[in-house]
């Protein structure tokens, strides 16, 4: 197994740790939870970065990084809505999206594709840190950071379709 593979991987196992230490009655647990959930945020940058630069991109990768970038935003972010630490509705909206742009794919012509956009990365990535933010903090600033996810999430949602439309196999 490539190392950006098992950079990939470990995001996937690591997640039910972040979740059950967000999910614990102390600061301590959330901080240590948001530790980790930055490092595996980080892998997300690393696998990439060492797939370009080694030329060593997978259909693999290609598939299970952005399902593990999924998998941690929306099942790390599952427990702050569970905790009324984070919106129910933010929640949904990403869900909803990301459900979308994967079904999106699926549909599209044999020979299509549909890479990530550079505001798509900053998407994930804005997505990180609102989530990663209300883990330990409460007020305007993680709403702040919600908010603009949740502006990203929706905009390169719809920009994904608007440039696929014609390239669905109805």
């Amino acid at each position: 197994m490539k190392i950006q593979d098992a950079l990939t991987l470990s995001r996937v196992v690591f997640i039910p740790l972040v979740m059950v230490c967000w999910g614990a009655g102390g600061q301590q647990w959330h901080w240590l939870g948001l530790a980790l959930f930055s490092a595996l945020a980080l892998t997300d940058y690393a696998d990439g970065r060492i797939a370009r630069h080694r030329h060593e991109t997978s259909r693999f990768g290609a598939y299970t990084d952005p399902l593990a970038d999924k998998l941690l935003v929306l099942g790390c972010a599952s427990v702050l809505v569970g905790d009324h630490r984070l919106s129910v509705w933010w929640f949904f909206l990403v869900l909803t999206r990301e459900l979308s742009i994967s079904t999106l794919r699926a549909l599209l012509r044999p020979g299509v594709t549909l890479p990530a956009s550079v505001p798509a990365k900053f998407k994930t990535l804005s997505q990180l840190v609102a989530v990663g933010s209300s883990s330990v903090f409460s007020g305007w600033g993680p709403d702040v950071l919600l908010g603009l996810s949740l502006l990203l999430t929706l905009g390169t949602g719809v920009d994904y379709f608007r440039r696929t439309w014609s390239a669905i196999d109805f």
